[in-house]
């Protein structure tokens, strides 16, 4: 009686990959991550890895009213995650940032975090197992390019927030002046040293970038029709793409540099959609300047779909995909991403291209 129903497994199957290339270019190995006596985490979100066995990571459950976060960390590739003590944020994620496996930096600005109202920045120089107060100041995003040296947004009660920099290892913060900003839409913090800030001129996006740490500022501009920035993502200085979504369709299309930001082409892409999450999730994820993929989500898992380029998009390859991806990251050639699939919440996903 089983064999009908084997047959007709085998006939989907082959429906939905008729069309397709019969073999990935890539290989996707999936690791069913859990957090270990969590009390607050019950989805991973952003992660930054130092290396291929050990990340730090926000963690994200959904209460009956708004959203709780907390910092969590692996030493085994996302099979097991813990969460740290006192990380604890409602309503948005603290900020954390590692310059290397010893030194990091995290700051949270409410009662249950910082166990007073207000900033409260935190460092470690031993890798997170000693965590020490350091400033009543902080930043809501930050980056380093040494143990002194540090560039971020300021909060902001209008949800703006300023561009600041410290000097003195996050103890203090100052704003920096950058000449046409006026509010800071979105911001990429590739390191202490590099960053992109988009902000809106009517109907032109500018895109403001330094290389110093913010003491200069370069400025470029992308004309848009009902266009809001989706995802910014660069693997070098030069080399980046902007992810526009349209504010009616949800549809999304994407725009490469070469130069910088000096200019920006567009990228052929097949309209890629994706459901409403919150925090929205990474539509594309590159590993160098010619091989990326594309995520498109759908409202259903059997929906979800991979697209790859291995030409800087130039030709794309679409495949069925069984993950939802959260954030993604280069990492010594892969793709290391967040990812749901199979009910586990607490998943990683690594994409090796061949």
């Amino acid at each position: 009686m089983r064999t009908p129903f084997i047959l007709l497994i085998a006939a989907c199957l082959s429906c939905r990959a008729w069309g397709q290339p019969p073999a990935p270019p890539f290989t996707a190995t999936w690791t069913e991550g859990r957090c270990i006596d969590c009390k607050t985490a019950t989805d991973l979100t952003d992660v930054q890895w130092l290396n291929s066995n050990e990340a730090w990571g926000i963690g994200m459950s959904v209460p009956p009213v708004g959203l709780d976060f907390s910092i969590v960390h692996t030493v085994d590739s996302g099979r097991t995650w813990k969460e740290l003590p006192n990380s604890w944020q409602h309503a948005a994620p603290p900020a954390l940032t590692f310059l290397d496996s010893a030194h990091g930096w995290y700051c949270c600005w409410n009662l249950y975090c910082g166990r007073t109202v207000g900033p409260r920045m935190f460092s470690t120089r031993d890798g997170g197992r000693h965590w020490r107060l350091i400033s009543a100041e902080g930043a809501v995003a930050m980056a380093f390019a040494d143990e002194n040296h540090g560039i971020g947004r300021a909060f902001g009660v209008d949800n703006t927030g300023t561009a600041v920099r410290t000097l003195d290892g996050g103890r203090t913060w100052s704003p920096i002046q950058i000449p046409r900003l006026k509010k800071i839409d979105g911001i990429l913090l590739l390191s202490g040293q590099i960053a992109w800030i988009t902000d809106y001129e009517g109907s032109d996006l500018l895109l403001f970038r330094t290389i110093d740490a913010g003491r200069s500022w370069q400025v470029s501009s992308i004309s848009l029709r009902s266009e809001s920035v989706r995802q910014l993502s660069f693997v070098d200085k030069d080399h980046g793409w902007i992810v526009l979504k349209h504010r009616t369709s949800g549809e999304t299309r994407l725009l490469a540099t070469g130069d910088g930001g000096q200019r920006w082409k567009p990228i052929s892409l097949s309209p890629v959609r994706d459901v409403d999450v919150v925090p929205e999730p990474d539509v594309l994820g590159f590993v160098s300047d010619i091989v990326g993929f594309v995520f498109s989500a759908g409202a259903n898992e059997s929906d979800n779909r991979v697209l790859f380029t291995a030409d800087g998009g130039m030709h794309w390859q679409s495949y069925s995909f069984p993950y939802s991806i959260g954030h993604c990251q280069a990492m010594e050639g892969d793709l290391l991403c967040s990812a749901d699939a199979k009910g586990s919440h607490f998943g990683v996903v690594a994409l090796h291209p061949k």
